[in-house]
């Protein structure tokens, strides 16, 4: 990696920026030099300066996604059901794009060791938002929000707040008896 400087890190932030938006309309496939070069409005010979191959951008996207979703976490300090169901909301629905990206990045860490590290941070910082560490709820719980992230960001549901609310109250404390299975 260059030296950092203010303005090299301002032109890695624009490029980061940019591979999240490519992500979003595109897929990684879609994430190419000359693509996130052209997304930030910049020459083509910065993003190969400051990111040597495909690989190292996509770890860095993914690093600083994961960054930016741990920070969330963090920034609630005992957080209620409703604070939770907000932020969730505001990341699928404000924060589409950082969101889709973030799953497609983990998505293509199955397949590539370097994006590894980064998915479990991602994990593990949506599992200690929920609990204590090594708690088998919160991770129990982190599972199944995973899936209700993808359904919000697949289908737009729930698309409130307090249909959020509502699930994640599901989840944390799930109505008791046994599941009934349609016939």
């Amino acid at each position: 990696m260059p030296p950092s400087t203010a303005k090299g890190e301002a032109r890695r932030s624009v490029l980061l920026d940019a591979v999240v938006r490519v992500l979003e309309r595109g897929g990684p496939g879609a994430v190419t030099h000359r693509a996130v070069a052209a997304e930030a409005g910049v020459p083509l010979a910065a993003a190969t300066y400051y990111f040597a191959n495909i690989d190292d951008l996509l770890v860095s996207a993914l690093r600083r996604a994961t960054e930016q979703q741990v920070a969330l976490f963090a920034d609630l300090a005992d957080p209620s059901l409703h604070d939770v169901a907000r932020l969730l909301h505001d990341w699928t629905h404000a924060n589409r794009a950082s969101a889709i990206a973030q799953y497609e990045l983990l998505f293509l860490a199955m397949r590539r060791d370097t994006l590894r590290e980064a998915a479990d941070l991602w994990y593990r910082s949506l599992e200690n938002a929920l609990g204590p560490r090594h708690d088998r709820r919160s991770r129990v719980a982190a599972l199944a929000i995973d899936g209700l992230l993808l359904r919000m960001l697949w289908s737009g549901e729930p698309s409130t707040v307090a249909g959020i609310e509502a699930a994640l109250r599901d989840i944390l404390d799930p109505p008791a008896g046994r599941v009934s299975r349609p016939d």
